[in-house]
């Protein structure tokens, strides 16, 4: 089945997001004239020059990271881009959490405390997981959008969320198991 994509006006892109900024009337003039400058409309000029800052605007800019271990929006795009709003959170929280809003931040919470979406080992009859971005497990988070996100409004309480317990079916182990590799007996 094919997806028909709306076109936008005199464009040749399907553009699925309008956004209004308000610029001060010196900054819309020369806006204006550097699009003329370069043969464009002032919206693709903005966008163009949006995809630039992009490239080069640097992510954890208040975190202590390593030199030279900055990322940027545009090296992590497709990290952090993700066509489920559920993908988005989590990759925007295992990236740059300093970045989440208040909101977002609390749905977080929900998922991070836990269990059922992380890969993990039982210890002691005990489930413990680390939390990373090889260590989630997406589709649980995905099957329990709709419950985390009417418990973090209060429209549910957090019952209605799964819970790892030896009784209920274990969770993929941390590390794959090599199939060539021997079983103790």
């Amino acid at each position: 089945m094919a997806i028909k994509v709306p076109k936008g006006s005199g464009s040749k892109l399907g553009r699925t997001e309008t956004v209004s900024i308000r610029l001060d009337p010196r900054l819309n003039y020369l806006c204006e004239l550097a699009a003329r400058s370069q043969r464009r409309t002032k919206s693709s000029f903005i966008e163009s020059m949006l995809a630039e800052q992009i490239q080069t605007l640097v992510i954890n800019k208040w975190r202590d990271v390593p030199y030279g271990e900055s990322e940027t929006f545009g090296s992590m795009a497709d990290v952090l881009w993700h066509v489920r709003e559920s993908q988005r959170l989590v990759s925007l929280a295992l990236v740059a959490p300093e970045l989440m809003t208040f909101e977002e931040q609390h749905v977080w919470s929900l998922i991070e405390e836990n269990g059922y979406f992380w890969l993990g080992r039982w210890e002691k009859e005990k489930w413990k997981y680390s939390i990373g971005l090889n260590k989630i497990i997406r589709e649980r988070v995905d099957e329990y959008w709709n419950d985390i996100l009417a418990v973090a409004a209060g429209e549910k309480n957090t019952e209605s969320l799964p819970v790892i317990s030896q009784k209920s079916a274990k969770p993929e182990p941390e590390e794959p198991q090599d199939i060539d590799s021997e079983i103790p007996f």
